[in-house]
């Protein structure tokens, strides 16, 4: 069985674990508008799951800072 959402922006999306942190962070920064675009272009072409969109929050939490000039949260 296969169930598909469609979220008008990231900000809709029910993250957990490590991931939540990420995407509170871009909340509290203002750039949920440019984490939706990223998470877009990230996953053009495909239709992500649940854990992949939550994995990618989580796991690449430097590449997403990185990409949305968030230099002072990566660690190095």
């Amino acid at each position: 069985m296969e169930y598909k959402v469609e979220l008008s922006s990231i900000d809709q999306f029910k993250a957990w674990s490590g991931a939540r942190e990420t995407l509170n962070t871009v909340r509290e920064r203002g750039g949920i508008d440019q984490l939706t675009s990223l998470c877009e272009d990230v996953f053009s072409g495909n239709t992500p799951t649940q854990t992949e969109i939550n994995d990618w929050l989580w796991f690449d939490e430097d590449f997403i800072f990185k990409a949305l000039g968030y230099r002072d949260l990566i660690e190095e």
